[in-house]
């Protein structure tokens, strides 16, 4: 019994990874969200990453719960699984550009660099990670200024983003 079971789980599994010949990608972003995707696609080519998003619907979600900014369907590197992303318009999530930027650009970690969420911290107690599930102030815009605003944690955000793109990223000095 225990046999067949293992045997058939196998098999499920096998069909789960096979790629679908079928599937045809679907692109569409609003046209609000988009500079936001192409910053995302910018920055990880600073960083020496080459990434191309041809897989994607971005969209609102009216039905979501309040507690709930945005999430993305798949945390899989799989192509063949269409990836979408639904955002909150509650501007209680996100009451400004950066951090809809933030919260975009941390439901692209999943979507399209299959990150998962973290909940480690730095030494010095701030959260490691813009793939963080539970701190809205890391999406702040003392960390991500944009438009000249004036900010002392302006320097924060080259980290996060080198992080999302190198999880082994080191610590930074203001970290430690």
């Amino acid at each position: 019994m225990i046999r067949r079971t293992l045997l058939i789980s196998v098999f499920v599994f096998a069909l789960a990874c096979v790629k679908n010949k079928n599937f045809v990608p679907v692109y569409r972003v609003p046209p609000e969200f988009q500079p936001y995707v192409d910053t995302f696609i910018k920055e990880a080519a600073n960083r020496g990453h080459s990434i191309t998003i041809t897989n994607l619907i971005m969209q609102y979600d009216t039905t979501s719960e309040d507690s709930l900014c945005g999430s993305c369907n798949s945390v899989s590197l799989n192509p063949s699984i269409q990836k979408i992303i639904n955002i909150n318009p509650n501007f209680l999530c996100w009451d400004n550009n950066v951090e809809l930027e933030t919260l975009i650009f941390h439901e692209l970690g999943h979507c399209i660099l299959g990150r998962i969420h973290t909940t480690a911290r730095l030494p010095n107690g701030d959260f490691k990670s813009i793939m963080t599930p539970h701190n809205l102030m890391l999406y702040s815009p003392c960390i991500y200024p944009i438009g000249g605003q004036s900010c002392d944690n302006y320097f924060k955000r080259t980290y996060y983003l080198d992080e999302l793109f190198n999880p082994d990223t080191p610590v930074p000095a203001w970290g430690e």
